[in-house]
Protein backbone atom coordinates (compact mmCIF):
# COMPACT_ATOMS: atom_id res chain seq x y z
CA UNK A 1 0.00 0.00 0.00
CA UNK A 2 1.28 3.51 -0.75
CA UNK A 3 0.61 4.84 2.48
CA UNK A 4 2.56 2.26 4.84
CA UNK A 5 5.47 3.15 1.97
CA UNK A 6 5.41 6.48 2.95
CA UNK A 7 4.74 5.82 6.25
CA UNK A 8 8.26 3.81 6.03
CA UNK A 9 10.28 6.74 5.05
CA UNK A 10 9.46 9.04 7.35
CA UNK A 11 10.01 6.14 9.91
CA UNK A 12 13.02 5.52 8.31
CA UNK A 13 14.29 9.24 8.07
CA UNK A 14 13.31 9.98 11.35
CA UNK A 15 15.46 7.06 12.51
CA UNK A 16 18.40 7.76 10.46
CA UNK A 17 21.47 5.24 10.92
CA UNK A 18 24.44 7.62 9.29
CA UNK A 19 27.58 5.34 8.69
CA UNK A 20 30.47 5.10 10.70
CA UNK A 21 33.81 4.34 11.03
CA UNK A 22 33.13 2.49 14.34
CA UNK A 23 32.11 -1.39 14.88
CA UNK A 24 29.38 -1.46 17.31
CA UNK A 25 31.51 -3.45 19.85
CA UNK A 26 33.75 0.02 20.37
CA UNK A 27 30.02 1.96 20.62
CA UNK A 28 30.72 4.58 23.24
CA UNK A 29 27.75 7.00 23.39
CA UNK A 30 25.19 6.20 20.79
CA UNK A 31 22.54 9.33 20.34
CA UNK A 32 23.16 12.53 19.16
CA UNK A 33 20.91 14.98 17.26
CA UNK A 34 21.65 16.60 13.76
CA UNK A 35 19.83 18.79 11.36
CA UNK A 36 18.93 17.32 8.33
CA UNK A 37 16.34 19.29 5.92
CA UNK A 38 15.61 21.90 8.63
CA UNK A 39 14.25 18.91 10.65
CA UNK A 40 15.98 17.20 13.70
CA UNK A 41 17.02 14.09 13.87
CA UNK A 42 18.73 11.22 15.74
CA UNK A 43 22.05 9.70 14.95
CA UNK A 44 22.82 6.27 15.92
CA UNK A 45 26.64 6.01 15.88
CA UNK A 46 28.26 2.25 16.01
CA UNK A 47 24.77 0.58 15.59
CA UNK A 48 24.54 0.87 11.43
CA UNK A 49 23.31 -2.69 10.73
CA UNK A 50 21.15 -2.78 14.19
CA UNK A 51 17.14 -3.71 13.12
CA UNK A 52 15.51 0.06 13.17
CA UNK A 53 12.89 0.76 15.24
CA UNK A 54 8.90 1.44 14.58
CA UNK A 55 8.55 -0.21 10.80
CA UNK A 56 4.88 -0.37 10.00
CA UNK A 57 4.48 -3.90 10.08
CA UNK A 58 2.00 -5.56 11.64
CA UNK A 59 -0.91 -4.70 13.85
CA UNK A 60 -4.35 -6.49 15.69
CA UNK A 61 -5.94 -4.14 18.32
CA UNK A 62 -8.62 -5.40 20.99
CA UNK A 63 -11.65 -3.25 21.99
CA UNK A 64 -13.86 -2.58 24.59
CA UNK A 65 -16.14 -0.29 23.58
CA UNK A 66 -18.19 0.35 25.70
CA UNK A 67 -15.68 0.74 28.62
CA UNK A 68 -13.76 2.73 26.01
CA UNK A 69 -10.41 0.34 26.17
CA UNK A 70 -7.74 -0.74 23.22
CA UNK A 71 -5.36 -3.31 23.57
CA UNK A 72 -3.27 -5.18 21.10
CA UNK A 73 -1.79 -8.27 20.15
CA UNK A 74 1.95 -8.30 21.23
CA UNK A 75 3.01 -11.85 20.32
CA UNK A 76 5.18 -13.71 23.00
CA UNK A 77 4.69 -10.65 25.21
CA UNK A 78 1.01 -12.55 26.85
CA UNK A 79 -0.99 -11.92 24.13
CA UNK A 80 -3.07 -14.64 25.38
CA UNK A 81 -3.94 -13.44 28.58
CA UNK A 82 -4.58 -9.80 27.05
CA UNK A 83 -6.99 -11.72 24.63
CA UNK A 84 -8.71 -13.25 27.41
CA UNK A 85 -8.93 -10.64 29.54
CA UNK A 86 -10.47 -8.12 26.53
CA UNK A 87 -12.78 -11.26 25.15
CA UNK A 88 -14.52 -10.81 29.00
CA UNK A 89 -14.11 -7.19 28.78
CA UNK A 90 -15.99 -6.84 25.38
CA UNK A 91 -18.93 -8.85 26.06
CA UNK A 92 -19.37 -11.04 29.53
CA UNK A 93 -22.83 -12.49 28.57
CA UNK A 94 -20.96 -14.36 25.81
CA UNK A 95 -17.60 -14.78 27.88
CA UNK A 96 -19.85 -16.85 30.24
CA UNK A 97 -21.83 -18.48 27.27
CA UNK A 98 -19.31 -20.12 26.12
CA UNK A 99 -17.44 -21.24 28.99
CA UNK A 100 -14.02 -18.97 28.66
CA UNK A 101 -11.10 -18.81 30.84
CA UNK A 102 -8.34 -16.71 31.39
CA UNK A 103 -6.43 -19.54 30.53
CA UNK A 104 -8.09 -20.44 26.92
CA UNK A 105 -5.39 -20.95 24.42
CA UNK A 106 -5.20 -20.17 20.76
CA UNK A 107 -6.69 -23.33 20.28
CA UNK A 108 -9.86 -21.98 21.67
CA UNK A 109 -12.74 -21.11 19.88
CA UNK A 110 -13.49 -17.05 21.20
CA UNK A 111 -16.93 -15.31 19.77
CA UNK A 112 -15.52 -12.30 20.41
CA UNK A 113 -12.66 -12.14 17.31
CA UNK A 114 -15.74 -12.83 15.00
CA UNK A 115 -17.19 -9.52 15.70
CA UNK A 116 -15.76 -6.63 13.62
CA UNK A 117 -16.47 -4.10 16.70
CA UNK A 118 -14.19 -5.78 18.79
CA UNK A 119 -11.13 -5.90 16.00
CA UNK A 120 -11.56 -2.64 14.76
CA UNK A 121 -11.25 0.43 17.28
CA UNK A 122 -13.77 3.02 15.92
CA UNK A 123 -12.80 6.69 15.18
CA UNK A 124 -14.66 7.71 17.89
CA UNK A 125 -13.49 5.61 20.06
CA UNK A 126 -9.90 6.50 19.07
CA UNK A 127 -10.35 10.15 19.04
CA UNK A 128 -12.34 10.11 22.79
CA UNK A 129 -9.86 11.74 25.19
CA UNK A 130 -11.22 9.03 27.78
CA UNK A 131 -10.10 6.44 25.70
CA UNK A 132 -7.22 4.01 27.43
CA UNK A 133 -5.03 2.44 25.35
CA UNK A 134 -3.29 -0.43 26.91
CA UNK A 135 -0.37 -3.57 26.18
CA UNK A 136 1.33 -5.66 28.05
CA UNK A 137 4.78 -5.70 26.95
CA UNK A 138 8.17 -8.19 27.75
CA UNK A 139 11.44 -7.63 27.97
CA UNK A 140 13.14 -8.29 24.67
CA UNK A 141 15.52 -11.28 25.21
CA UNK A 142 12.91 -12.83 27.27
CA UNK A 143 9.69 -12.73 25.13
CA UNK A 144 13.02 -13.87 22.25
CA UNK A 145 13.44 -17.22 24.50
CA UNK A 146 9.32 -17.52 24.82
CA UNK A 147 9.30 -17.44 20.63
CA UNK A 148 11.98 -19.57 20.41
CA UNK A 149 10.82 -22.19 22.49
CA UNK A 150 7.50 -22.27 21.97
CA UNK A 151 7.76 -22.13 18.08
CA UNK A 152 11.02 -23.21 17.28
CA UNK A 153 11.91 -26.00 19.48
CA UNK A 154 8.14 -27.40 20.19
CA UNK A 155 6.78 -26.44 16.69
CA UNK A 156 9.53 -26.87 14.77
CA UNK A 157 8.39 -23.94 12.69
CA UNK A 158 11.70 -21.62 12.14
CA UNK A 159 13.17 -21.67 8.65
CA UNK A 160 13.46 -25.73 9.34
CA UNK A 161 16.73 -24.51 11.92
CA UNK A 162 15.22 -27.29 14.83
CA UNK A 163 16.87 -26.17 17.81
CA UNK A 164 19.63 -24.52 16.36
CA UNK A 165 19.63 -21.01 17.75
CA UNK A 166 22.11 -20.07 16.00
CA UNK A 167 20.39 -20.50 12.49
CA UNK A 168 17.41 -18.96 13.47
CA UNK A 169 19.04 -15.67 14.45
CA UNK A 170 21.01 -15.09 11.19
CA UNK A 171 17.77 -16.14 9.39
CA UNK A 172 15.24 -14.12 11.58
CA UNK A 173 17.87 -11.02 11.07
CA UNK A 174 17.75 -10.94 7.29
CA UNK A 175 14.34 -11.79 7.28
CA UNK A 176 14.15 -8.64 9.32
CA UNK A 177 16.53 -6.30 7.37
CA UNK A 178 14.16 -7.74 3.97
CA UNK A 179 11.24 -5.94 6.01
CA UNK A 180 13.07 -3.07 7.14
CA UNK A 181 14.18 -2.50 3.06
CA UNK A 182 10.95 -2.62 1.04
CA UNK A 183 7.75 -3.05 3.62
CA UNK A 184 5.19 -2.07 1.66
CA UNK A 185 2.43 -3.31 3.76
CA UNK A 186 1.36 -5.77 0.46
CA UNK A 187 2.96 -8.92 1.23
CA UNK A 188 1.95 -11.59 3.80
CA UNK A 189 4.21 -11.31 6.78
CA UNK A 190 6.46 -14.31 7.47
CA UNK A 191 5.14 -16.94 10.53
CA UNK A 192 8.55 -16.19 12.60
CA UNK A 193 8.75 -12.00 11.90
CA UNK A 194 5.14 -11.23 12.75
CA UNK A 195 5.98 -13.76 15.99
CA UNK A 196 9.10 -12.30 16.86
CA UNK A 197 9.78 -8.98 15.08
CA UNK A 198 10.45 -5.55 17.27
CA UNK A 199 7.70 -4.37 19.54
CA UNK A 200 7.99 -1.49 18.46
CA UNK A 201 7.30 -3.04 15.04
CA UNK A 202 3.43 -3.56 16.31
CA UNK A 203 0.33 -2.03 16.90
CA UNK A 204 1.05 1.59 15.09
CA UNK A 205 3.06 2.59 17.25
CA UNK A 206 5.03 4.32 14.80
CA UNK A 207 2.81 6.82 14.88
CA UNK A 208 1.11 6.85 18.40
CA UNK A 209 3.17 5.35 20.79
CA UNK A 210 3.05 8.05 23.52
CA UNK A 211 -0.81 7.55 23.94
CA UNK A 212 -0.44 3.57 25.02
CA UNK A 213 -0.13 3.21 28.46
CA UNK A 214 3.09 0.15 28.35
CA UNK A 215 2.52 -2.34 31.36
CA UNK A 216 6.11 -4.50 31.49
CA UNK A 217 4.97 -7.97 32.22
CA UNK A 218 6.80 -11.61 32.62
CA UNK A 219 5.88 -14.96 32.81
CA UNK A 220 6.02 -16.11 37.07
CA UNK A 221 3.34 -15.05 39.50
CA UNK A 222 6.20 -12.88 41.26
CA UNK A 223 7.02 -10.38 37.96
CA UNK A 224 3.15 -10.48 37.51
CA UNK A 225 2.28 -8.51 40.44
CA UNK A 226 3.12 -4.75 39.40
CA UNK A 227 1.41 -5.77 35.98
CA UNK A 228 -1.83 -6.85 38.05
CA UNK A 229 -1.33 -3.51 39.84
CA UNK A 230 -1.80 -1.28 36.79
CA UNK A 231 -4.14 -3.22 34.98
CA UNK A 232 -6.46 -3.07 37.95
CA UNK A 233 -6.08 0.45 38.05
CA UNK A 234 -6.80 1.03 34.21
CA UNK A 235 -9.95 -1.00 34.54
CA UNK A 236 -11.22 0.84 38.07
CA UNK A 237 -10.39 3.59 35.53
CA UNK A 238 -12.68 2.38 33.14
CA UNK A 239 -15.05 1.86 35.81
CA UNK A 240 -15.61 -1.86 35.49
CA UNK A 241 -17.88 -3.39 37.63
CA UNK A 242 -15.98 -4.70 40.78
CA UNK A 243 -16.77 -8.67 39.68
CA UNK A 244 -14.47 -7.69 36.43
CA UNK A 245 -11.53 -6.58 37.94
CA UNK A 246 -11.73 -9.22 40.65
CA UNK A 247 -11.81 -11.86 37.60
CA UNK A 248 -9.12 -10.48 36.23
CA UNK A 249 -6.86 -10.09 38.49
CA UNK A 250 -7.33 -13.77 39.68
CA UNK A 251 -6.72 -14.68 36.79
CA UNK A 252 -3.57 -12.97 36.00
CA UNK A 253 -2.26 -14.31 39.83
CA UNK A 254 -3.21 -17.92 38.75
CA UNK A 255 -3.22 -18.22 34.82
CA UNK A 256 -1.27 -20.26 33.09
CA UNK A 257 -0.90 -21.12 29.45
CA UNK A 258 -0.74 -24.57 27.71
CA UNK A 259 2.55 -24.14 25.81
CA UNK A 260 4.04 -21.54 28.56
CA UNK A 261 7.50 -22.17 28.49
CA UNK A 262 9.37 -20.34 31.46
CA UNK A 263 8.77 -23.78 33.69
CA UNK A 264 10.51 -25.64 30.86
CA UNK A 265 14.16 -27.65 31.14
CA UNK A 266 15.05 -26.39 27.83
CA UNK A 267 14.46 -22.65 28.65
CA UNK A 268 17.42 -23.33 31.06
CA UNK A 269 19.97 -24.21 28.03
CA UNK A 270 18.50 -21.38 26.46
CA UNK A 271 19.04 -18.92 28.49
CA UNK A 272 22.65 -20.12 29.19
CA UNK A 273 23.22 -19.96 25.26
CA UNK A 274 21.93 -16.26 25.54
CA UNK A 275 24.46 -15.79 28.27
CA UNK A 276 27.19 -17.56 26.82
CA UNK A 277 27.47 -16.98 22.99
CA UNK A 278 29.07 -14.45 21.37
CA UNK A 279 27.40 -14.85 18.43
CA UNK A 280 23.88 -15.13 20.08
CA UNK A 281 24.46 -11.84 22.15
CA UNK A 282 25.80 -10.12 19.31
CA UNK A 283 22.42 -10.73 17.31
CA UNK A 284 19.95 -10.30 19.93
CA UNK A 285 21.39 -6.82 20.32
CA UNK A 286 21.25 -6.28 16.43
CA UNK A 287 17.31 -7.37 15.97
CA UNK A 288 16.43 -6.07 19.91
CA UNK A 289 18.71 -3.14 20.85
CA UNK A 290 16.36 -0.48 19.99
CA UNK A 291 13.24 -2.02 21.80
CA UNK A 292 15.56 -1.04 25.04
CA UNK A 293 15.76 2.14 24.03
CA UNK A 294 12.35 2.59 23.36
CA UNK A 295 10.53 0.65 26.19
CA UNK A 296 11.34 1.33 29.67
CA UNK A 297 13.04 -1.82 30.23
CA UNK A 298 15.57 -2.70 32.37
CA UNK A 299 19.34 -2.68 30.06
CA UNK A 300 20.66 -4.85 33.06
CA UNK A 301 20.83 -7.82 30.32
CA UNK A 302 22.50 -6.22 27.32
CA UNK A 303 26.21 -6.11 27.11
CA UNK A 304 27.85 -2.85 29.10
CA UNK A 305 28.46 -0.45 26.83
CA UNK A 306 24.50 -1.01 25.27
CA UNK A 307 23.49 -0.18 29.09
CA UNK A 308 23.72 4.18 28.76
CA UNK A 309 20.33 5.16 29.35
CA UNK A 310 21.27 8.91 27.72
CA UNK A 311 20.28 6.98 24.58
CA UNK A 312 16.67 7.70 24.08
CA UNK A 313 13.93 8.78 21.16
CA UNK A 314 11.16 10.85 21.02
CA UNK A 315 7.92 8.89 21.10
CA UNK A 316 5.57 9.43 18.21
Amino acid sequence: MQHAKIFFVIASVKFLMILSIHNYTQMSKTCKLRTVARKTVMEFEGVEDFIVPFVNYTKRFMVAPDKKLISCTLRKSMSQLAENIMCLLYDEQQYFANSQSLNDTWKDERKCEHDRSYLNPSETLLNDTDTVRFAFIRDPFQRFISFYLDKCVREQKCYNCGNNMTCVLKNFYWGLKKVQRRWDGREQPEYVEIHAAPLSWNCDFYKDLSKWQLIPIGSDKTERSSAITQTEKILRKQRVNETLVDMVVDGMKDGDTDHSTYKSAHRLEAERQIREDPYIREMLHKIYYFDYVVFPFNRDSLDLKFQDTSCTIPLP
